[in-house]
């Protein structure tokens, strides 16, 4: 890897971690959600939940989106039920490489 790609892979994940803090700082000004929510935590991780469209209305599926900063990867857990207690890993994605793949690489 050239010392050019990695200031670009660089700066993209410096633009990905500006685009989540801004979503946050958005959501803050909001009434709490079901779901749909983002916070950029500590140590590293960013959380972010979506409704999945499946599931009945009052309790819909969740997809939870974390962001490894530190390990540069993506987690996808898949909740089947909002109120029960298990999450599964539905994927784990290294951002590099999605990064890499987004531009055709």
């Amino acid at each position: 890897m050239t010392q050019r790609s990695s200031k670009i892979g660089t700066s993209i994940l410096g633009a990905s971690a500006f685009v989540l803090a801004a979503l946050t700082i958005i959501q803050a000004g909001k009434p709490p959600a079901f779901a749909e929510t983002a916070n950029s935590g500590g140590f590293g991780y960013s959380v972010a939940t979506i409704r999945s469209g499946q599931g009945p209305n009052e309790r819909p599926y969740e997809l939870v989106y974390v962001v490894d900063s530190r390990g540069e990867t993506l987690f996808i857990y898949y909740i089947e039920n909002s109120t029960g207690q298990r999450m599964q890993l539905r994927q784990a994605l290294s951002l590099p490489a999605l990064f890499r793949q987004a531009r055709g690489g």
